[in-house]
């Protein structure tokens, strides 16, 4: 995985600047980027044909003439993104538009081999298609904790690739939030970031001056992080970080609060008065204040940032988090904040690494996915007649207008 800025070309570095500016006039983008007028005019003119950018006529400066003067901004109406991440109880599927914006979504429950799972959620993604209108589905990825779970990135890919027909990115759910947050707060990629996140698992990654950690891998781990609790975890000890996060639900349906173990359920049962979720939820809280501060003095970052629903879903535990960090950091005050996505941080993280090769290079991601997409056609087009080949051309209709 390669970010947003990393080997990008000249295309996109306007189309990034164009996102950042909501809509930008063509001096803006010269300006922002040191690219000369004529060569801003060009790339502009080449987004706008490629359906990645619009003119706003309706936001011309006053007293201005001519085409220069018509400012652009990203066009989010034709194209987007499949987006896939696997969780350990649940893999969520989404469709995203060119702005990340969330436009569908569905929840199947993480189980089955990797090429299983990989070719459910691949289509169901072909399946959410049919809600996005005339869109044009150019790109995909698929995120997971692939160490937690003891998943292969490779047949993951490489399935979802091969169902869907579409060029396939993959990386690391840490790295992939990381990702998605400077795609929407690019403020975010001066200086150092650290990323925390917890849900069914926990990670943290660091960004430096915008650059995600590459490769399938995070900059760290703290799933072994040790806590003052007694959640056994499958290393053998007591107390890691990633067992003691994971144990809520267990515990909260062991105790009868829930009907099944659902992290979710807690969280709804604490909003519902049930004093013994509550508890167990400020428990974990403390606990993930505690990390957040011992992984902000290790690395000293300019800000930290928290993602997944262990910090977004249950808004009473957000003061306990920030005390429990206070009470321990060695290091005074430091900007925290909670991601922005809330609930759907999974398919906006999947959703940045499938537009990570449109913001690097545009031009170059749209002929990529038209190359696999004519390969596609001419593949199925080439079966031979029969029963078999039939069989397989229904298949392969029914998953292109599913």
């Amino acid at each position: 995985m390669k970010t947003f800025h990393q080997d990008s070309s000249t295309a996109g570095l306007v189309l990034r600047t164009v996102l950042h500016h909501g809509v930008a006039f063509r001096d803006q983008i010269a300006d922002s980027t040191g690219l000369s007028a004529a060569t801003v005019g060009r790339q502009v003119t080449a987004l706008a044909r490629r359906g990645l950018l619009r003119e706003r006529p309706d936001c011309t400066r006053s007293g201005h003439v001519g085409r220069p003067s018509i400012p652009v901004e990203v066009d989010d109406r034709r194209l987007s993104a499949g987006a896939v991440h696997i969780g350990r109880l649940v893999t969520t599927v989404a469709l995203t538009d060119l702005r990340g914006r969330v436009l569908g979504i569905a929840h199947l429950p993480t189980r089955g081999s990797d090429r299983d799972l990989a070719t459910v959620a691949a289509r169901r993604l072909v399946g959410l298609r049919a809600g996005i209108g005339d869109r044009t589905l150019v790109t995909a990825a698929v995120v997971a904790p692939w160490e937690a779970l003891d998943r292969s990135p490779m047949i993951a890919g490489r399935v979802l690739r091969d169902v869907t027909a579409l060029p396939t990115a993959t990386a690391d759910h840490v790295a992939a939030v990381a990702a998605a947050d400077l795609l929407s707060s690019p403020e975010h990629a001066q200086g150092t970031t650290v990323y925390v996140y917890a849900r069914e698992t926990v990670g943290v990654a660091t960004v430096h001056d915008g650059a995600v950690p590459s490769g399938g891998r995070r900059t760290g781990s703290v799933t072994h992080l040790p806590t003052t609790s007694d959640a056994p975890c499958s290393c053998g000890a007591r107390g890691c970080l990633g067992a003691t996060v994971a144990a809520i639900g267990p515990a909260a349906h062991a105790a009868g609060i829930v009907t099944r173990p659902d992290v979710e359920l807690v969280h709804a049962a604490g909003l519902s008065g049930d004093a013994t979720a509550h508890a167990l939820l400020m428990a974990r809280a403390d606990h993930l204040g505690r990390a957040v501060a011992i992984v902000r003095d290790l690395l000293d970052p300019h800000r930290v940032v928290l993602a997944g629903q262990a910090f977004t879903a249950y808004p009473p535990a957000a003061p306990v988090v920030l005390d429990a960090f206070r009470r321990t950091t060695g290091l005074g005050p430091v900007p925290i904040s909670l991601s922005r996505f809330g609930a759907e941080v999974q398919a906006a993280a999947a959703g940045a690494i499938a537009l990570g090769p449109v913001y690097r290079d545009p031009i170059a991601a749209l002929d990529r996915y038209e190359r696999l997409a004519q390969r596609s056609l001419g593949t199925r087009r080439s079966r031979p007649a029969g029963p078999t080949a039939a069989r397989a051309g229904g298949t392969d209709a029914r998953l292109q207008t599913a």
